[in-house]
């Protein structure tokens, strides 16, 4: 699993996960979080490279949420309808407004919760 991080002239960070999103790379990424939504206006998980994903993956993704929420940044998700990333996040809930189809709507709605919630 990699995970690229692009910082954007916006203000958002686009944050690409690719490979696997498990038990195994999960714990790694978590200490991390913290680092990766301070300092930015939004941000933008995108899991659309991501191969497999469990419940270590969605708890990587309510820990982002967590800390964006805390710190300030917008935060939605790319999930393309029928990615296995999708299905799970939307079979514990967390799909909703979070998760977008594709890399312009999730920084659309990021950058556009940022500016509702300062």
């Amino acid at each position: 699993m990699t995970l690229q991080r692009v910082d954007r002239d916006d203000g958002a960070r686009i944050l690409r996960a690719s490979g696997e999103l498990d038990v195994v790379v999960v714990p790694a990424l978590l200490p991390s979080v913290t680092g990766l939504v301070d300092g930015v206006s939004a941000v933008v998980l995108d899991l659309t490279d991501v191969t497999f994903f469990d419940s270590s993956g969605v708890r990587l993704v309510d820990r982002l949420m967590r800390e964006c929420a805390r710190a300030g940044p917008g935060f939605r998700v790319v999930a393309p309808r029928g990615h296995p990333a999708r299905r799970v996040l939307e079979i514990v809930g967390l799909a909703g407004s979070l998760v977008a189809e594709d890399l312009a709507a999730a920084l659309e709605g990021a950058l556009g919760a940022a500016r509702t919630e300062s």
